[in-house]
């Protein structure tokens, strides 16, 4: 492999012992001499870093406390040495010719691209398939969706910085935003690369019960349209569009989580949007005043 084709694999992890061992033990194997596997352990107290300690191929960065879920990522971009960063999720599975596949897609463009995947695959064979996705408004309108197994060339980090820490909620939307609207990216299509542990929905709900959840997904968007290039009322158009559609998510599954507390929540910091459309202020309010929704 050619220089640009050298790894980090960085693991951001918290309290996940058993998993990040496990998903470390499964990355060694694939590795090159050249590469760097980072963990960064976010203070955990259930023996991570002194499990992770004893591994010699990983380098360890532990956090003395707790700083938080972007203060870790924004680490692991920060550490890694080589030129080209796959973020893994600690609870993630990694599949057996994950890397390779990686690194078909870096030497196609040998320099500044973002890399991301189909998460499913399409089961029909074990070819490396993609697509090239050059920037521009479609590809900051369309950002990846999951920001664990995408890997960022060093130098658009050097360029257009980290995660923006400001957002709590939903950083990675942002971040890929931004460096989809300047920078290639190539999309694997197949083979799949990760197998991911869908548990994330708990962490989801506990964010849209935050009263500041729906003005930094505004926020986001916002910039999101800068990035596109869009003006006037196309992005206006956008923008209330987006939004619809975060608001009728949030209210669809909190009334199918049969959560009347989130339900009402959300109803409450919803109902008086400007940009809400009718449906969707008639629902906000019924869950607002209620608590209740028709079904949805």
């Amino acid at each position: 492999m050619n220089k640009y084709s050298r790894l980090t694999i960085a693991i951001p992890t918290y309290k996940r012992c058993k998993s990040v061992v496990s998903l470390v033990n499964s990355i060694i194997p694939q590795l090159e001499d050249d590469d760097e596997l980072l963990v960064v352990d976010d203070g955990s107290q259930d023996g991570t870093s002194d499990a992770l300690g004893k591994i010699k191929r990983v380098r360890l960065v532990s956090n003395s406390t707790n700083e938080g879920m972007l203060s870790t990522w924004n680490k692991c971009l920060k550490f890694a040495s080589r030129d080209w960063i796959c973020m893994i999720h600690d609870d993630d599975t990694i599949n057996s010719d994950a890397l390779n596949t990686i690194r078909k897609a870096c030497t196609l463009v040998q320099g500044s691209a973002l890399i991301g995947h189909n998460y499913l695959g399409d089961n029909f064979d074990n070819c490396f398939r993609c697509r090239i996705v050059e920037p521009g408004p479609w590809s900051a309108l369309h950002p990846l969706a999951i920001p664990s197994g995408v890997t960022i060339h060093r130098s658009i980090i050097d360029n257009l910085g980290l995660f923006n820490e400001q957002f709590q909620y939903s950083a990675d939307i942002e971040y890929l935003s931004r460096i989809s609207s300047k920078y290639t990216s190539i999309i694997i299509e197949n083979p799949c690369i990760l197998t991911f542990n869908l548990h994330d929905q708990n962490y989801e709900y506990k964010t849209w019960a935050k009263p500041d959840c729906l003005t930094q997904l505004e926020q986001i968007e916002e910039l999101i349209v800068t990035y596109s290039g869009l003006t006037g009322d196309e992005a206006l158009k956008y923008f209330h569009n987006k939004m619809n559609m975060y608001i009728s998510y949030m209210l669809r599954n909190s009334y199918k989580a049969t959560d009347k507390t989130l339900l009402r929540k959300v109803g409450i910091m919803a109902k008086n949007k400007s940009y809400l459309g009718r449906k969707n202020r008639v629902i906000a309010h019924l869950a607002a005043l209620f608590n209740w929704t028709p079904n949805l």
